[in-house]
């Protein structure tokens, strides 16, 4: 069976396509493929800038980090779906205020996220706010949403 080799801005390029900071796939790296997985650490931002720009002038990130992404990158693509499976719903479920908006939150930390939702704790923020953003753009319910930052 053949690896499938991920250059350095093939790996830029899907991170973005899922939405992602370099700080989150960090973050998701180490839940998903922890380099000890009896103390799962984030990979650091800095270390993902330096995978995307090519460490030591190399086209491709370390061969630990290729033979992990495809499965990580489906893996986050599932994990997208069904959050924003669950979102809408709630989206859904959300009552207009007095001044006439459905207040939808988002969260600014990943901190103020696993507040919110423990059951996701460790995950980043950002995976809620895509999911919130899609499920209101996929809604043609003629009322206005407005996005309110939690910190």
């Amino acid at each position: 069976m053949e690896i499938m080799v991920f250059t350095c801005i093939e790996m830029e390029t899907r991170r973005r396509m899922l939405g992602l900071s370099q700080a989150d796939l960090g973050v998701i790296l180490g839940l998903l493929v922890p380099k000890d997985p009896s103390d799962p650490k984030p990979v650091g931002q800095q270390t993902v800038s330096r995978w995307e720009e090519g460490v030591n002038g190399h086209e491709e990130p370390p061969y630990w980090v290729q033979s992990a992404l495809p499965k990580v990158f489906d893996r986050i693509s599932e994990i997208q779906e069904a959050l924003f499976r669950r979102v809408l719903p709630f989206v859904e479920s959300l009552e207009a205020s007095e001044d006439g908006l459905v207040h939808v939150p988002m969260y600014r930390s990943d901190r103020a996220f696993a507040r919110a939702m423990p059951k996701m704790a460790g995950w980043p923020a950002s995976l809620w706010n895509s999911a919130a953003l899609r499920a209101v753009d996929s809604l043609d319910d003629g009322r206005e949403y407005q996005f309110d930052m939690v910190r």
